[in-house]
């Protein structure tokens, strides 16, 4: 394992920090996010609480990552010729505080509310994850393009095509970056950024959530978000045989 590797899954198995708590661990509920060849084979626990998002709910974002290829400093969440550029996949827990009662992505008489679902992956690419890595607000262009709402089994679903700001960009172009994200992505390369490539470029992300209450005004959400070409959707799939048994039974 190198360095660089090394050093990032210690930062993700380190999480939450130090005076931060997961909600979803102290009330006993599990989200697993089983390890894949080509993941960095370690998952991080990120809470983030609703005053710091300015929004009715806390967030617990469960996460994995690209691996580091033994030739790079950097994860593969960087590569944008890799199936694994900006993936991450695992899953949310969301603590609603709604006035209402009702968990986030739900309406109080129990019908899913796809739109108010989908504020988090706009927060979380937009802010928490480009954001974060130095993204201005003038390139945060998460949008949804297609969104298609369905139900199996116990889960509610969310089949989404969308467009995402990327994280791969030229330190110069970052303003005021989280420098703790570059121990978990690494700093990304130069090699990855052609002359015509731009900072936190727009790609096009194709993906699948599953939702439903698991408690009081608890909502937990689980899949991934892929690139829209044949390799990204052929990980895409993969992550959902890998995740499905741990969720469905």
């Amino acid at each position: 394992m190198g360095l660089q590797k090394e050093l990032a899954a210690l930062a993700m198995r380190a999480t939450p920090l130090p005076g931060k708590k997961s909600f979803l661990a102290e009330a006993g509920l599990a989200a697993p996010v089983p390890m894949l060849p080509g993941s960095i084979g370690a998952v991080a626990h990120e809470p983030f609480m609703a005053e710091e998002l300015k929004r009715l709910f806390d967030l617990m974002v469960i996460f994995t990552i690209g691996d580091f290829p033994a030739d790079a400093s950097c994860s593969s969440y960087f590569d944008p010729d890799s199936p694994w550029y900006n993936v991450f996949y695992g899953a949310y827990g969301l603590r609603s505080y709604k006035q209402d009662g009702a968990p986030w992505g739900f309406r109080g008489d129990g019908r899913p509310n796809l739109d108010e679902l989908l504020e988090v992956p706009w927060l979380d690419y937009n802010f928490l994850t480009a954001g974060c890595l130095g993204c201005p607000p003038s390139r945060m262009c998460f949008r949804v393009e297609e969104a298609t709402s369905g139900k199996e089994g116990l889960w509610y679903t969310a089949e989404v095509a969308c467009v995402i700001p990327s994280g791969l960009h030229r330190m110069k172009d970052a303003v005021t970056p989280d420098l703790t994200y570059y121990a978990v992505f690494g700093v990304p390369e130069e090699r990855y950024l052609s002359s015509e490539r731009e900072s936190y470029e727009p790609v096009r992300m194709r993906g699948k959530m599953y939702f439903r209450p698991i408690a009081e005004r608890t909502t937990l959400v689980w899949g991934g978000l892929c690139p829209d070409t044949p390799d990204g959707q052929r990980l895409f799939n993969t992550i959902l045989d890998a995740m499905t048994p741990s969720y469905q039974r």
